[in-house]
């Protein structure tokens, strides 16, 4: 098969879930990804040539067979509406490759932006020489891509995460990110945790220690349930719901919850991150007010969304 013959079939198999432009955008990333020796253009220069000649890069598989059948068996993954990054068990974030499967959302770019926010925060209170570490809260950290990222933004912090899921703390746990000064691997600290059980924060006590947090992070369930009409195949499908959704009825449940938690786990001047739902920002950040939060700040993402809310304790 050539390489104009196989973004023809993705074309094909894929338009029922994708535009046309994304279906050869997906085309394009899986040769990238898998055809070892593929530098992004050859099927503009060279659309005749054949697969063939290009073997499945090593994170796929060993011994130099050719990329066509890994290509193939793909294309049928995806087809039944999987989502592409499940189909090559990873995704990149903060310029890191993190491990994902079923069970874990998949990180989107947009919450990008709350781990800058984060990082850009921590550089207000970086402690000096002999003074006690940063500590950093993740909640609900599905993928660990948050924690992850911001441990290896500031290697001297002590960074936590929890989430109600094994399945999801098994994948976060078993990620690989280094950090940038040197390549020591980054060092983050997973738990089980049902935030919305009363021994929630005796639960973060017991794994965390009593020392309070400089600051809490969480990208919630905030998906509406009345939205699921809106959504692809891929994601109402495939990623886990109970990382998506909350009631119509009660939107800002895991909010209201966490903004009071943090309120007796952060120390003064310690700040609240949340990734949001766009419909609900100004009333994400009442909720915050509520709980005890100033300087309650609604910042909007890539997208030009509402998406990030920050407050201070």
């Amino acid at each position: 098969m050539t390489l104009k013959g196989f973004i023809d079939v993705v074309l094909e198999r894929l338009s029922v879930h994708y535009p046309v432009q994304e279906c050869k955008a997906i085309a394009i990333r899986l040769l990238k990804e898998s055809a070892e020796g593929y530098k992004g253009y050859e099927h503009l220069v060279e659309p005749g040539r054949d697969l063939q000649d290009f073997a499945v890069a090593k994170t796929f598989a060993e011994g130099g067979e050719s990329a066509e059948r890994f290509l193939m068996a793909a294309v049928e993954r995806l087809s039944t509406g999987e989502p592409l990054q499940y189909v090559l068990g990873y995704e990149w974030f903060c310029g890191h490759r993190f491990r994902v499967a079923e069970g874990v959302l998949v990180p989107r770019p947009e919450t990008e932006e709350l781990v800058r926010e984060v990082v850009e925060h921590a550089g207000s209170c970086l402690r000096g020489a002999g003074e006690a570490p940063l500590r950093i809260l993740d909640i609900c950290t599905g993928s660990g891509c948050i924690a992850w990222s911001v441990a290896a933004a500031l290697p001297g912090a002590e960074v936590f995460g929890c989430d109600i899921s094994p399945q999801a703390l098994e994948i976060a746990g078993g990620q690989e990110v280094y950090a940038a000064d040197g390549g020591i691997r980054a060092v983050v600290k997973f738990f089980e945790c049902d935030i919305l059980a009363g021994d929630a924060q005796e639960r973060i006590a017991l794994e965390c220690g009593d020392a309070p947090f400089d600051i809490v992070v969480s990208n919630p369930p905030y998906v509406c349930e009345s939205e699921k009409a809106l959504m692809r195949r891929n994601v109402l499908e495939f990623e886990p719901s109970i990382a998506l959704f909350v009631p119509d009825e009660d939107p800002l449940r895991f909010y209201r919850r966490i903004a009071g938690l943090s309120g007796r786990v952060l120390g003064p001047g310690g700040a609240l991150l949340f990734e949001i739902n766009e419909r609900f920002g100004r009333e994400t950040a009442g909720a915050m007010e509520e709980a005890g939060f100033r300087d309650c700040r609604v910042l909007e993402d890539i997208f030009g969304k509402d998406r990030v809310v920050v407050g201070i304790f």
